[in-house]
């Protein structure tokens, strides 16, 4: 073998132990905090607090981060995630009061099925505007995300809150997120919202790590020239990703309308930071091509489990945007050593 030849080796062999270190740190971070929790908080580990309070609490924040994955894998990024949100709940509630006349047999089904083409259709005005017409995307979604929200502010009427007006119809739709699943002969129970979670996140992986599409979605990420001369349809697989992203924060917004049977323009301001940090967090780096979905779920864990620590121990609101900051701040440092240390 070469010294060339030994040198890259060592460059590889250098930045994947980083970057082995980098997802091993979270993850260590992540078992500390449980334990130190537990010594804290007795009833830290009680399937009340686990289970129903910290990963259902989770679950509309992560199916969303789920979307944001595929983007950012692929180099992209969505500012938008928020507002898609806003509008899909909207939809959702005016069109099953809209509907309420015809019985929950038809107007549930028919307002999730439109609530999630309105999804997909705001996912693919980013998606066409960044792989088509080539815009940045923090300057797309950017816009987007301020035209989305007045969008929902224009169809409240300036942002009135929405919310089903037959009781018989909200208490029927309400399942969704009321809904439980015993396990172990009934001893514990599994909730809707989480149900619907892992299942969205067994398909993520699979489409991610065993389909074609996810093969290209890593390959534009790390390199998209080199994708496209190898033939993949770069634009394509990229306005995908987008139109994934906003499928899964329709999904999101029908979990949301079951939780708090309501639909307002001024909700979920600031969640597209949050999803971002998990999925940051999580080892996706800015730049794509690496990170995955088991990584944004510990991101998304790692997150939630310091805000619920914070809960617990009564520590203002007003401290907990300083705390995640600061995670973000490390994990994008630590991301950076690695790729520079590769290049050594």
């Amino acid at each position: 073998m070469s010294d060339k030849s030994r040198k890259s080796l060592a460059r590889i062999h250098g930045g994947l132990s980083f970057k082995t270190l980098q997802k091993a740190t979270i993850l260590l971070l992540l078992v500390g905090l449980c334990v130190y929790a537990s010594i804290q908080s007795p009833t830290f580990f009680k399937w009340t607090n686990l289970v129903d309070n910290l990963l259902t609490n989770a679950t509309v924040l992560g199916v969303v981060a789920l979307g944001m994955t595929f983007v950012m894998i692929a180099g992209g990024f969505d500012l938008s995630v928020g507002s898609i949100v806003v509008v899909c709940t909207v939809v959702l509630v005016m069109m099953m009061d809209a509907l309420s006349p015809y019985g929950a047999a038809v107007a549930i089904p028919t307002a999730l099925m439109l609530t999630m083409l309105v999804g997909v259709v705001l996912g693919a005005v980013n998606g066409v505007l960044v792989a088509y017409v080539g815009v940045n995307p923090f300057v797309v979604t950017l816009s987007t995300m301020l035209v989305f929200r007045g969008l929902a502010l224009i169809i409240t009427g300036g942002g009135q809150t929405q919310e089903v007006q037959d009781p018989a119809l909200s208490a029927q739709f309400s399942w969704l997120y009321d809904a439980r699943f015993p396990l172990f002969g009934g001893d514990y129970q599994v909730s809707m919202p989480i149900v619907v979670f892992l299942s969205a996140f067994v398909v993520g992986i699979y489409l991610l790590r065993f389909t074609r599409f996810g093969h290209y979605v890593y390959a534009i990420g790390g390199n998209e020239e080199a994708a496209w001369l190898a033939g993949v349809n770069t634009r394509r697989i990229k306005a995908a990703t987008y139109i994934l992203c906003g499928l899964t924060c329709a999904i999101a917004a029908a979990l949301i309308v079951a939780w708090t049977k309501t639909a307002g323009a001024e909700t979920q301001k600031g969640k597209e930071l949050e999803v971002i940090a998990a999925v940051i967090v999580g080892g996706t780096p800015l730049g794509g091509g690496s990170g995955g979905l088991g990584s944004t779920l510990i991101g998304l864990m790692l997150l939630r489990l310091i805000d619920n620590l914070l809960t617990q121990f009564n520590v203002g609101a007003e401290y907990r945007p300083v705390v995640t900051g600061l995670i973000i701040v490390v994990v994008v440092s630590i991301d950076v050593l690695a790729k520079r240390r590769s290049r050594w």
